[in-house]
């Protein structure tokens, strides 16, 4: 069930419509009376333009979304993340994305009005007893309160989550059939049982499949339906699509089951009662324990042919615009396989090892990992946090554009001017 963000396009977007309001629907651009002075006498009101009257957004709504897509809650290890600055309230006009709040990335926010920062790396690590400039910390929290400048710190979920921050990095660099290095976390999983009428089995099937139900491994729409007698009795007040107040129904129904991750299941269920004919529709929803998507820290993949580490580090620097690099030692083995972590990948290093990878391409290794390194048949590819996270966090950006640019908002990566932030 391994589904990557850009696989998940139509899912993503499902799921923001849940937020849609009416002021998002076309409007005509004016009212028939208001328009009627500057309106041309040949003029309809059909052949006017439309306009889109753009809603608020709100911090909140976007960090419902990052948080959509990556759930903290299987965030390991655990660190830092979450709104480090600002108002869940605030109305948002621009999203910044950036690896770090450094200072360029800062300004970069400051030139936009209501502006909501997104980092994969947090500014505050520990509790705060005091706000002073003459502190690297404290000053660029107070750059960021006078500004007004909402900071959110991306949960580690994002790195090891389908499509997040090691997957863009193993695809940038050509690396194909990857798999992870050291599972993580699975998204629990639930099993929804719905009960239709027949005639609407195949209408409710289909909305619950577009909205994220149904997935087994490479398969979709993946159900279990079974038939059956459904009873009600339509009182005083009910509007019945079948049957009629005041007189037990029984009506032939199918009872449709489909296996639901986690973070789509309220989706789910609005896109089943969308769809459902009935005004009150019967459902369960259970937990399962069956494993879902897996999270998992790092990426490993076989390459086509072995190669020579310098060809190694020449794709490297060429997929992700760097000028240098630094490695643990410089062997004369051939590499057949290749693995990636992004950010710091501190406990990676030895499972990376004994899956048997040429060469660990990460963005920080320590000065442990390192000295594991030396001498051994792995090497270590020390290429900069911010290079490590720019594919996924470029990734993340259309991710942004495409939800929310319909509302207004713009999105703007802050690379940092010599791409090591």
């Amino acid at each position: 069930m391994r589904r990557r963000f850009d696989e998940m396009h139509h899912d993503l977007l499902y799921s923001a419509s849940l937020w849609q309001s009416p002021g998002q629907l076309f409007l005509r651009a004016a009212a028939a009376e208001g328009a009627a002075m500057t309106r041309r006498p040949t003029e309809t009101t059909e052949d006017r333009p439309r306009r889109r009257r753009r809603r608020a957004v709100t911090a909140a709504e976007i960090i419902d979304f990052l948080e959509y897509l990556a759930p903290p809650s299987l965030s390991l290890p655990e660190s830092p993340s979450g709104l480090q600055a600002g108002s869940p309230s605030g109305q948002i006009r621009t999203i910044v994305v950036a690896p770090m709040a450094s200072f360029h990335a800062l300004s970069t926010a400051a030139a936009h009005k209501n502006t909501l920062l997104v980092t994969a790396a947090p500014l505050l690590t520990s509790p705060i007893m005091s706000v002073r400039r003459d502190d690297p910390v404290g000053g660029k929290l107070a750059y960021l309160l006078e500004h007004q400048i909402n900071l959110y710190v991306l949960p580690n979920a994002f790195a090891s989550a389908p499509g997040g921050f090691d997957d863009s990095l193993a695809e940038v660099l050509g690396l194909a059939a990857t798999s992870p290095i050291l599972p993580t976390a699975y998204e629990p999983q639930y099993k929804m049982a719905v009960y239709v009428p027949h005639g609407y089995v195949d209408a409710v099937h289909s909305a619950a499949s577009e909205a994220g139900a149904g997935g087994v491994g490479n398969y979709s729409h993946c159900s279990f339906q079974v038939e059956g007698t459904g009873t009600f009795f339509p009182r005083d007040g009910a509007r019945p699509a079948i049957g009629q107040v005041g007189r037990l129904e029984r009506v032939a129904e199918t009872r449709l089951e489909l296996l639901v991750p986690q973070r789509e299941l309220q989706g789910v269920i609005a896109a089943v009662l969308e769809a459902h004919p009935y005004e009150e529709v019967a459902y369960d929803v259970y937990v399962v324990k069956n494993p879902g998507v897996v999270y998992g820290r790092g990426r490993i993949a076989e390459l086509p042919l072995q190669v020579a580490l310098e060809t190694v580090l020449a794709q490297v620097q060429d997929a992700l615009g760097v000028s240098s690099l630094r490695c643990s030692h410089m062997p004369d083995f051939p590499i057949g396989r290749v693995a990636v972590a992004s950010g710091v990948s501190d406990g990676i290093f030895w499972q990376a090892n004994k899956a048997g990878a040429g060469a660990l391409v990460t963005g920080g290794a320590s000065q442990y990992d390192l000295m594991l390194a030396d001498g051994s048949t792995t090497v270590v590819v020390d290429v900069g946090y911010g290079p490590s996270v720019a594919p996924g966090l470029r990734r993340l950006c259309a991710q942004l554009h495409g939800t929310f640019s319909a509302d207004g908002l713009k999105t703007t990566y802050a690379a940092s001017p010599n791409n090591q932030a």
